[in-house]
Parts: structure tokens; sequence; C-alpha cells
């Protein structure tokens, strides 16, 4: 698949990079448009009361530098307080006119074994997935099918994957996209670094590269195998 359009669908300010911000990078270097679909404002990343009237805007911000940083076209993002991202009609119809608006081949989002809001995004992007190919719902937009459905981890290591992505030629572009998010970098994600460093080591050296990321295939619609030759090609 000539990938030329890509989707990252995430909770919080952040995920993308400790996701896959060294994937994101690499896909912007070689030409692909992708555009990010977040939910969240940032709102309970603050550390000090003090900042707390501030950290949504700081975040912002914070986030315009991590676009920049790994060639991000565009992030749609919403007003969603951190914990308080609802798995719903609205939300959902949200990651359906996403889908449809931006086109894109390939979708990227949470694993469903994380936390609340992270279980919420992964099942209603999941389910947005396949609908969003439907001839249904056309005030959303004209009906696209995405090839691909991918899910990346943010909080712990998935128990089993389908693909690591070699990020090598990219990790340095994850580290300081992550390092644009002073905010959240040494104090709210403790440790961030030594978590991503940790992460990408332990991935890499599953395929026998320097750094990796873990996808996680999403068959919950099945591929049409015209040529059965790709069963061992692995397409």
């Amino acid at each position: 698949m000539n990938v030329q359009r890509a989707l990252v669908i995430c909770c919080h300010p952040d995920d993308e990079v400790l996701g896959i911000g060294g994937t994101i990078k690499k896909l912007t270097n070689q030409g692909v448009e992708v555009s990010v679909l977040m939910f969240a404002n940032g709102n309970e990343g603050y550390t000090q009361m003090e900042e707390k009237e501030r950290i949504v805007e700081i975040r912002r911000k914070e986030r315009e530098e991590v676009g920049r940083i790994l060639g991000i076209s565009h992030y749609e993002a919403y007003d969603y307080g951190d914990f308080a991202i609802p798995e719903d009609e609205t939300t959902y119809k949200m990651c359906i006119r996403a889908i449809r608006q931006y086109r894109p081949d390939v979708v990227f989002t949470h694993y469903w074994n994380e936390y609340r809001t992270h279980k919420a995004v992964a099942s209603i992007t999941e389910e947005a997935f396949w609908q969003a190919g439907w001839t249904c719902s056309l005030d959303l937009g004209e009906p696209w099918k995405a090839s691909a459905l991918y899910h990346f981890e943010v909080i712990q290591l998935m128990p089993s994957v389908s693909s690591v992505v070699d990020i090598t030629d990219t990790y340095a572009d994850k580290v300081r996209a992550m390092e644009a998010y002073a905010s959240q970098c040494d104090s709210v994600v403790s440790s961030a670094l030594q978590q991503i460093e940790g992460r990408a080591l332990t991935r890499g050296a599953q395929v026998g590269v320097k750094y990796g990321e873990a996808l996680l295939l999403n068959t919950t619609v099945p591929s049409l195998v015209s040529d059965v030759n790709q069963l061992w090609r692995g397409q």
C-alpha cells in the first residue's frame, strides 16, 4: 500500500508523540500528509496551582511546536477535559467525520487495554473506522474506507504486536517532540524520556534494530485477498 495520507486519533497532547512520534516523522519525511484528531485540551497537566488557569494555553502552544517538529499537517483539537472524554454519539461522529474529511489510507489510535479515556477512544475509533465507509450519515461527509487501522502503546507494552516500525533514524525527532511538551516531560509524565527510550529499545531489539515503535493491526474488519500469494507476503 502506497500511503499518501494518515490520521492519528488520540486523547491527550503528548499521546501522539509517546505512541508513534517516530513513525509520524518517518511518514512526513516521505511526503505523507499526517493529520491528528485530539480530544482533550490538557487541562489536568499542571504541577503548580498557579499554572491551573494557564495550562490549556501552555499545552496548545506546545502542541503547535510538536506539529512543526514532526511535520504534522493538521491538528483537529477539541476541548474535552483530560478525564472527561466520553464514549458517546458525539465523539463517535467526530471520528467518522474526521476519517471522511482527511480520507486517510491508514488510521492509528490507542490500544484498548489502557486507562479509561484511552479505552474510550480506542473503542469509538475501531467502530468509526468501518462505519465511515458505509453509505449512511452523509451529513458527516462522503463515505471513505481507510485501508488499515493500527493500535499503538502509550502507558504500557502491548502483550502482542503485528509490526515494529524501525524509528532509529527518527528517534531523535521523537525525543525532541517530547521535550517540546515541556510542561509534561519530567513532572506529569514521570520519567517520560526514560520511558520512551526503554520502550523504543525493547521494541527495536525484537526486530534487530536500535529503536522501534510497536503497532497492532486491527482485524475486526477482514481484508480481501484476491491473490493467495498475499497470505505469505504478510499483506
